[in-house]
């Protein structure tokens, strides 16, 4: 029976235990996506804490692709030497690192572009938490969006990181193109399943390409869209079995969206309760039952005892979480330690203002004590 701190591996990563931290945008980022001092301290913090495996926060593989402000960038050369500090600082605190890199697709900011460029889709779409003009990416363009993230993993491996995530979650790039309700294209990459997966499988392919045959490559993916004519568990689970085909090294089961209603997106408030955890353990344990990789569960995990059940009774292989680690980056080694309570993370959200502002994204409830204790 396989336990929380017991040492396993991904592909050619070697881990010290189950334990994952989730991708999550930091707000610490240049102007033009390039890695900071403080993306450095931020990850060194991370690094000296004990978990297992840490993955980025998503980075944007072209320049039309920028979400959020202070995003860290992977679509030029010269953001390789940044990307290997990072991944220096990383391994220095005795951690393992994983880039997840991403386009946006239609949930891009052209306000944030450091260069003009088109918002891209499968298809012109009608969502509702869409505010912009967009393009259905040209099917000649789509060899571009490929290549593009297989210069982003090579740049990874080039900077020293263990290996590399695509995201296929949470509505945008690859998620938009598996979805039947935003891919609405006519040709070999819209209509039928094995259409919708096939930009997802050449850009498998590609990155494979760039970085070899025993360097991880993961994936982010969607258990559900939880929207209107979006994917539910039966897709996905086609999709789990064709990466797993097509050489996929690990699959992290997320779901929902900005699209989706609020609570059934990716971050929930209000975990409180043991009860109120692992809401996508439902769509995990169907994908490590019908999927043959390594599955990593994740969404609001709080307490030592929900994820150590979920590691014994085989719902997934490894447990990830997020907000957590940004108010307590040595929750781990908390663990490790004997303090074993829950999290102190509330879900509120708050975490991410400071990051909007490049500071960072920080924990509300401690700069509010801060603040209080100092007044």
């Amino acid at each position: 029976m396989a336990q929380l701190f017991d040492k396993s591996g991904i592909s050619s990563i070697e881990l010290s235990n189950r334990t994952v931290r989730s991708a999550t945008w930091t707000g610490t980022g240049d102007e033009r996506g390039f890695v900071t001092d403080l993306t450095c301290e931020f990850y060194n913090r991370l690094s000296r804490g004990g978990v297992g495996l840490i993955i980025s926060g998503y980075q944007y593989v072209m320049p039309n692709a920028i979400q959020l402000p202070h995003m860290i960038g992977n679509y030029d050369d010269a953001q390789v030497p940044g990307l290997k500090k990072l991944a220096e600082t990383v391994h220095a605190g005795g951690g393992k690192l994983v880039g997840q890199i991403v386009h946006t697709g239609f949930r891009a900011n052209p306000k944030l572009f450091p260069q003009e460029g088109e918002i891209w889709a499968p298809s012109e779409i009608n969502d509702p938490t869409v505010k912009h003009k967009v393009k259905a990416i040209p099917k000649n363009q789509i060899l571009d969006l490929i290549q593009a993230y297989a210069n982003a993993a090579r740049r990874l491996k080039q900077a020293g990181f263990d290996g590399v995530q695509l995201h296929g979650a949470h509505g945008y790039g690859i998620n938009q193109f598996l979805s039947p309700c935003w891919n609405q294209r006519g040709d070999s990459y819209g209509g039928s399943l094995s259409n919708r997966y096939r930009i997802l499988g050449e850009t498998l392919e590609a990155v494979r390409g760039e970085v070899g045959s025993d360097w991880p490559i993961m994936i982010k993916l969607s258990g559900a869209d939880f929207v209107e004519k979006g994917m539910g568990i039966g897709e996905t689970l086609e999709v789990g079995k064709r990466l797993a085909d097509d050489g996929i090294d690990a699959i992290e089961i997320s779901g929902g969206s900005a699209s989706s209603p609020k609570n059934q997106g990716p971050v929930r408030t209000k975990i409180v309760q043991d009860n109120d955890e692992a809401y996508f353990a439902d769509l995990a344990a169907q994908f490590k039952e019908n999927v043959k990789v390594p599955i990593i569960a994740v969404g609001g995990f709080r307490s030592l005892q929900k994820i150590e059940e979920i590691i014994k009774n085989n719902i997934a292989d490894y447990v990830s979480m997020a907000r957590p680690f940004i108010r307590e980056p040595r929750l781990v080694n908390r663990w490790l330690g004997g303090d074993i309570s829950r999290a102190t993370c509330i879900s509120c959200n708050g975490c991410f203002e400071t990051g909007l502002k490049g500071m960072g994204i920080s924990c509300k409830i401690d700069r509010e004590t801060a603040a209080s204790g100092n007044s």
